[in-house]
Order: structure tokens, then C-alpha cells, then sequence
């Protein structure tokens, strides 16, 4: 089921500010909620979802480029490398892009969806889209 995007000065933006909380292992709706944000970031045309952009105020993202597709539950990020300027869009933004300071590697340790714990390393442009993702789950929107 394609979901409703949040957008951003619209009824509810106010979700997209606010702080989530950690998905626990026993949500029984979690697979159902991940394939819907599969099925509506097909629909958006984006490279990114997060969980608060489709009103669940849950740490989780999901990320399906040609070359990756990932859900990432209740990660961690540590930043590393250096300082890079993008032009960013964000399906809670329709047909904007902002300039973001980004670094351009970090470390993701991550639940998958089938709960395996993850450590993998990023740089360049996927590593933009997880910071991009997991700004989202601290209320942190492309324009601050």
C-alpha cells in the first residue's frame, strides 16, 4: 500500500521534528510497514524513505538505489572523512533541493530486517543518503 509522504509546512509536518523511538524486535506490523515504504518510495521516485516521513514515529529507514536496497533499523552512524557541499532533494520537499554540508564516508551499524545485526562502511553518495535518512530520525530536515 503506497503510504501518504509528510510534507514539509503541510497538516502534520510537525511529526517530521520529532524524536523517534527504537523499533523493538517483537512489532508485529514491521514487515508490513517496511514493504509499504518499499511500495511508496517506488511510487515517490526516491532513493531514501524513513519511517517518520509516513507518520511512525520509529528509528528506522530504508534505502533502494539500482545497485542496494536496505532497511536499516535502529542504527548508529559515526561520521568520518571530510566535509562535502550537495545539492539535496527529499520526498518531503517535492521538486526542491537545498545545499547540505555532508561527510563523504561513515560507519552504519544497523538491525536488518530479518533482526542480523550490521557494521558496513559507506562513502561518496551512499554515504550522503544515509546521513540524508538518518538526519530524519533525529527531527533534522535538509533545511536546518
Amino acid at each position: 500500500m503506497v503510504l501518504d509522504i509528510i510534507k514539509y509546512g503541510e497538516k502534520d509536518s510537525n511529526k517530521l521534528r520529532l524524536k523517534n523511538i527504537d523499533v523493538i524486535k517483537e512489532n508485529i506490523s514491521l514487515n508490513k510497514l517496511i514493504s509499504d515504504m518499499f511500495e511508496t518510495l517506488d511510487h515517490g521516485g526516491g532513493v531514501g524513505l524513513a519511517a517518520p516521513q509516513v507518520g511512525h514515529n520509529l528509528n528506522m529507514f530504508i534505502v533502494k538505489t539500482p545497485n542496494f536496497t536496505e532497511v536499516f533499523i535502529n542504527p548508529e552512524i559515526k561520521l568520518e572523512g571530510m566535509l562535502v557541499q550537495t545539492k539535496e532533494g527529499c520526498l518531503s520537499f517535492p521538486n526542491l533541493e537545498f545545499p547540505v554540508d555532508r561527510y563523504n564516508k561513515l560507519q552504519i551499524r544497523y538491525f536488518d530486517r530479518n533482526w542480523t545485526l550490521r557494521l558496513t562502511e559507506h562513502k561518496d553518495m551512499m554515504a550522503i543518503i544515509l546521513q540524508h535518512e538518518y538526519d530524519h530520525l533525529k527531527g533534522k530536515l535538509i533545511i536546518d
